[in-house]
């Protein structure tokens, strides 16, 4: 049960991310340069704020942060995104989802089968997407180059020693 909750806890995090995806992987008539917004050099920016442009567009560089793309690579990151159309039925369950159990924690009797149930629906709609996305990031890794693939790499390692201090 601890497992089901902190994996319900941790897709929290994952799908606002997802959302802003799904937002703007639908949209049509976009020019090359309406992308660049989109996927803006890292710089020194940590928080999450700063991987969403504004409430809808999400900086897809936080991905990959500190790795300088090449207008091309943020062109075919671009295309992949927009073509995934994934996020958009995924997200809308997941949340009805939610809906469902917040009726259960709202009810006057605690159902505890039921509400197990519906986190255990709940996870797996969570694992799914999380895998989507991972098979999406992992599209998108194999467009970097060698350095850029061991600069992020540094970017890593340092990230987790940071976290473990």
């Amino acid at each position: 049960m601890r497992n089901i909750a902190i994996l319900a806890l941790a897709s929290m995090f994952v799908l606002r991310a997802t959302d802003a995806l799904a937002e703007t992987a639908g949209t049509d008539n976009v020019t090359a340069d309406d992308f660049s917004q989109y996927c803006m050099p890292y710089g020194n920016k940590n928080n999450v704020s700063y991987c969403l442009n504004d409430e809808r567009n999400y900086n897809y560089s936080c991905i990959f942060a500190g790795v300088t793309l090449t207008e091309q690579q943020r062109q075919q990151i671009w295309d992949l995104v927009k073509k995934q159309r994934l996020h958009e039925k995924p997200v809308a369950d997941i949340r009805a989802e939610r809906r469902k159990m917040y009726s259960l924690l709202d009810s006057t009797n605690f159902d505890e089968a039921a509400v197990r149930s519906q986190l255990e629906k709940i996870a797996k709609e969570n694992v799914d997407l999380s895998v989507e996305i991972a098979r999406i990031r992992n599209q998108i890794y194999q467009l970097l180059t060698t350095e850029q693939k061991v600069q992020l790499q540094r970017r890593y390692e340092v990230r987790v020693n940071r976290e473990m201090n």
